[in-house]
């Protein structure tokens, strides 16, 4: 399941999960089941890893928040402009909102705060 997750494109329920682990472990709610508290820790290190489209689709939001151009996220991202623009579009259709000011993506500086990565 993990790796299925991992390749999957659909930014939004990626993110539900992501934050549902991220706040199921801080609260500690798996305590009692070592097995399922390590497993949910090695997901959420799998998908804020840059081997998944998640995590460099996090990695955008997260030079979004400060602006950045397409140039600098295809040398960051170490992609190609299409799979910038791919994700993008992704990002777009999950409801996230990207503005172009200057030459430069933005997103709200909040975005990520169920998620700290």
């Amino acid at each position: 399941m993990a790796a299925n997750i991992r390749n999957r494109s659909d930014f939004a329920e990626t993110f539900a999960v992501h934050a549902a682990l991220q706040y199921a472990l801080s609260r500690k709610l798996y305590a009692g089941d070592t097995r399922t508290q390590k497993a949910a820790a090695t997901l959420v290190k799998s998908l804020q890893g840059d081997r998944s489209i998640y995590g460099r689709q996090l990695k955008m939001i997260g030079l979004m928040t400060k602006g950045v151009t397409i140039r600098q996220m295809v040398r960051s991202l170490r992609c190609s402009r299409r799979t910038v623009f791919r994700y993008l579009n992704h990002l777009e259709a999950a409801g996230v909102n990207i503005t172009l000011e200057g030459g430069c993506y933005k997103v709200p500086k909040n975005l990520l705060k169920l998620v700290k990565t």
